[in-house]
């Protein structure tokens, strides 16, 4: 982390986002430009004098400059959100030796109509800028999904060395929680868009790595450090490790349990516990948590020996994201809830299933049409969100998958529905069924 201070990354931050605007109404040469550009320059210098570099970019929706996450934003800082979506950058870094000609090209970059992340990179390395290093959308998602493919790895290998009567490694564990930390700390909303890859034949492992993956999200967006977000996916990636001690026929079972084969389900968190105690490198905050993520808000649940344990707020963040995960998922005994759906069934339950404020706080993360859900919108298109839209929950950032034709797109561009000048490509109708029009939203996200 940087030293900048709040003041700092609130000027520094209000100064971009005005010189970029501005060029859309004077020259760059004009005085208008060029004093904001030089005390962006000195700023810059001021920082770099205690810290190697400065990074900026979008949290969910949110301007986050270094330790500092504006979540009441200014209109400046709305609008460079606004502008770092719009060119599909997810982050930038100035390095020390950053010049004023550099970041005056960074600014004509951000202000011209059409130049998007891949091409300012492209730019930028043209011009052999390196103080000046860009996070492009694009890219982040593609090396979210490769670490993502690696977690179902590690989480494979957990339960084989489980099964084989072997205590697993923390290690592997840690390493892949890692990295999906860095991840999630530059863009949550990448990995929610993961949570929601949907693999029936291979559930145990794919819910596994969506708590966690849903976990950390919400951890980050709670405002905890790197140390707390690492202890939320790891809980959420062995949160279920005791169902490898559960009788193969029970966990397959397509009906309703009997009540003793409903007991014997029940002692999964005890096992996962246990396990996971004597795992190296795994805290015993992690442990208590999987020991608790089914005890519920008001203590009526399992195991019942640990009702009048302390569980801490880790143990909530685990219960909600298996919760969400679990009924957006089909399985032999339930068709899946849409996200939307979700949530509102996640509501209903909190104060006595979940704790009520973290359901709150995950309904807010997720916004009012989740990373995820399937609509259609006024103009008879049906499109996806990927993203959303903190600014304005009605216009989240879509995909377009289905045209007003009724024909699949095979490209779909990511748009959003309404652009910087309040101009509005459409608007949401309702919430579309996906399992009625047969798409797989996992692959598009």
């Amino acid at each position: 982390m940087g030293t900048i201070t709040l003041q700092n990354a609130q000027r520094l931050v209000t100064l971009i986002s005005g010189a970029t605007k501005g060029l859309h109404l004077y020259p760059v040469g004009h005085p208008a430009i060029m004093q904001p550009l030089q005390e962006i320059y000195a700023g810059c210098q001021g920082i770099l004098a205690t810290s190697p570099e400065i990074r900026m970019g979008v949290i969910d929706g949110i301007l986050f400059v270094e330790e500092h996450l504006f979540v009441t934003p200014s209109p400046a800082m709305t609008e460079l959100a606004d502008r770092f979506l719009e060119k599909e950058i997810s982050g930038l870094t100035i390095c020390r030796g950053v010049s004023r000609e550099d970041l005056g090209f960074l600014i004509s970059l951000l202000a011209q109509k059409g130049v998007c992340g891949a091409e300012m990179a492209r730019k930028l390395e043209e011009r052999q800028i390196t103080s000046i290093k860009l996070k492009v959308a694009e890219e982040e998602a593609g090396g979210a999904l490769e670490t993502y493919g690696q977690a179902l790895d590690v989480i494979r290998d957990v339960i084989k060395d489980i099964e084989m009567g072997r205590i697993p490694s923390g290690g592997k564990v840690i390493g892949v929680v890692k990295k999906l930390v860095t991840l999630t700390m530059q863009d949550p909303t990448t990995l929610l868009g993961l949570s929601m890859i949907k693999d029936y034949d291979n559930y145990t492992f794919n819910h596994s790595v969506n708590v966690g993956v849903l976990a950390m999200s919400l951890t980050a967006s709670l405002g905890f450090d790197q140390a707390g977000i690492e202890e939320a996916g790891i809980a959420g990636f062995l949160h279920d490790v005791g169902k490898t001690q559960v009788d193969r026929q029970i966990l397959n079972k397509p009906g309703k349990l009997s009540a003793a084969e409903f007991d014997e389900m029940k002692k999964h968190p005890e096992f996962g516990a246990k396990i996971i105690s004597e795992m190296d490198g795994v805290s015993p905050q992690i442990a208590q948590a999987v020991l608790g993520h089914h005890i519920r808000n008001n203590r009526l649940g399992y195991p019942e020996w640990a009702r009048k344990l302390p569980f801490d707020t880790l143990s909530e963040i685990i219960a909600v994201a298996d919760c969400y995960d679990a009924i957006t998922t089909l399985r032999v005994y339930q068709n899946p809830l849409n996200p939307k759906a979700a949530l509102d069934q996640m509501r209903t339950l909190a104060g006595s299933y979940l704790d009520s404020n973290m359901v709150q706080r995950f309904v807010e993360m997720m916004g009012k049409y989740p990373v995820g859900t399937l609509v259609r919108l006024d103009n008879n298109e049906i499109a996806l969100v990927v993203r959303p839209n903190p600014a304005n929950q009605e216009a989240p950032i879509i995909k377009v998958v289905i045209n007003a034709a009724g024909e699949m797109v095979a490209e779909p561009p990511m748009l959003r529905l309404v652009n910087d000048a309040g101009n509005r490509y459409a608007s949401i109708v309702t919430v579309v069924d996906p399992l009625l029009k047969n798409i797989d939203v996992g692959r598009y996200l």
